[in-house]
């Protein structure tokens, strides 16, 4: 429920038989649909490609050795922590536990990452803007200027550090509000 209240599609491709694939998925709350079982290891890198063949993005999370080429074509390859080293090494994200709702956790910890940063840059960007143009016509003193970058530098400095009191158990909002 968590990926899908964010838009999130949620498949399932494993290599049990159908009848426990199913019965997981109707647990966890993936439509039948959804839900592609008895796929030999080879063909779950097929799978993920398919799956981004129209251009969609796939987020693979797996814990095995026949995970690993999956994890490695998925746009975003995501271990379990508990699974194998070569699951691990072929992902781009490990997760320490597993606990599924960490695969929300870990898109809300990328998602709040990416405001930050585009917090960061309105913000050196705004001083930059600023007063380059007032230092070049010679309206703002060189220790000013100089002053006033020191200060565009803390500035992003210091809300990049606000950033260590964020907790990804809900989602993050530029003006500090969550929901």
């Amino acid at each position: 429920d968590l990926l899908r209240d964010r838009g999130i599609d949620v498949m399932m491709i494993t290599g049990d038989n159908e009848r426990t694939a199913r019965a997981v998925a109707e647990q966890v709350g993936i439509a039948p649909e959804n839900v592609r079982a008895e796929v030999l290891p080879e063909d779950k890198s097929d799978a993920v490609e398919e799956i981004q063949a129209d251009g969609s993005h796939a987020m693979m999370v797996g814990d095995g050795v026949n995970d690993a080429p999956a994890l490695a074509v998925a746009y975003v390859g995501t271990a379990i922590g508990s699974g194998t080293d070569v699951a691990i090494e072929a992902a781009d994200v490990t997760l320490m536990r597993d606990d599924p709702v960490d695969v929300a956790k870990a898109i809300r910890i990328s998602d709040a990452t990416l405001q930050k940063i585009k917090q960061n840059l309105v913000w050196a960007l705004g001083y930059n803007t600023l007063m380059i143009p007032l230092a070049s016509l010679g309206l703002l003193q060189p220790a000013l200027a100089a002053g006033a970058m020191a200060l565009s530098s803390v500035s992003v400095l210091t809300n990049s550090l606000l950033f260590r009191r964020y907790k990804p158990d809900r989602d993050y909002r530029i003006l500090g509000r969550l929901r």
